[in-house]
C-alpha cells in the first residue's frame, strides 16, 4: 500500500486555487463554446422580437403615435365637372351690402344666395347643427364668407339624423364652414344646399351630391370674402 503524503506547500496551492475558484463563482469552466452558444441564442431572441414589434406596427395592431382624429366623410378637395348637376344653380348677384343688425331684409329669392345681411357681432352665425331656424340676414354673411348653408324641411327623424351626422363630420374635417336647419316655408324640396350664388334642390338625403355642391363651392373665389373665418 502506497501512501501519498501531501505538503505543508500543496495544501497551501490547493487551497487558494479553491478559493480562487469560489471567486469566480464556484463552479469548474466549461469552456469557451457554451458562452459563444448563450450568445447567438440571446441575439436570435432580440432579432425575432424586433421582426415581431415592425411587423405588428406595419399592420397598425401597434401605433408608437397619437391617435388620429376621425376625417371627414368628404373627400379630399378636388375638381367637380362643371357640367356635373350636383353644381345646382348659378344665381343672380343681389350684393352684399350691409344693413343694421335687426333690419329685415326682402329678398329676391329664398332660400337667398347672394344679398343684404347683417354685419358682426349679429352674424355670420357658427357652424354645425341648429334646430330652430335662423334668419336669412345672418346666414347670408355666412355665405359670403365662403361657407354652405343648408335647410331642410319636411324630413323624417331618420333622415334629420343623417343630414345633422353629415353636417357635424363635415365641419369636424376639412369644411369647417358649415351648417343646417329647419326652413319650415320650404316647399319646392325637402333640402336646398347653398352657397354664394349657387343653390342645389334636393328630394333626399342625398350626400353624394351635398359632397360635390360642397367641393365645388367651399370658399369659392366668386364670394365675397372666401377663406374668411365664422
Amino acid at each position: 500500500m502506497v501512501m501519498t503524503v501531501t505538503t505543508r506547500r500543496e495544501r497551501r496551492e490547493r487551497e487558494l486555487r479553491r478559493k480562487q475558484r469560489e471567486k469566480r463563482g464556484g463552479h469548474p469552466s466549461r469552456g469557451s463554446g457554451g458562452g459563444g452558444r448563450g450568445i447567438l441564442i440571446g441575439a436570435g431572441i432580440v432579432l425575432v422580437l424586433i421582426v415581431a414589434i415592425l411587423g405588428l406596427r406595419q399592420a397598425g395592431v401597434l401605433s408608437l403615435g397619437a391617435a388620429v382624429p376621425a376625417a371627414s366623410p368628404l373627400p379630399t378637395p378636388s375638381p367637380v365637372a362643371a357640367d356635373d348637376p350636383a353644381r345646382g344653380t348659378h344665381d343672380n348677384d343681389y350684393s352684399n351690402a350691409h344693413v343694421t343688425a335687426g333690419t329685415p331684409v326682402q329678398y329676391a329669392d329664398l332660400p337667398p344666395t347672394s344679398g343684404s345681411h347683417w354685419p358682426s357681432p349679429a352674424a355670420p352665425v357658427k357652424a354645425g347643427v341648429y334646430t330652430q331656424h335662423i334668419p336669412f340676414e345672418a346666414t347670408v354673411h355666412n355665405l359670403e364668407h365662403g361657407g354652405i348653408v343648408i335647410v331642410y324641411n319636411n324630413l323624417s327623424a331618420d333622415e334629420v339624423t343623417r343630414l345633422n351626422d353629415f353636417v357635424q363630420s363635415s365641419t369636424a374635417g376639412t369644411y369647417k364652414k358649415v351648417l343646417d336647419e329647419p326652413y319650415p316655408d320650404l316647399t319646392r324640396a325637402k333640402i336646398v344646399i347653398t352657397a354664394w350664388r349657387y343653390h342645389l334642390d334636393l328630394q333626399t338625403v342625398d350626400i353624394s351630391s351635398m359632397q360635390r355642391f360642397i367641393q365645388a363651392h367651399y370658399d369659392s373665389t366668386e364670394a365675397p370674402e372666401p377663406g374668411t373665418a365664422w
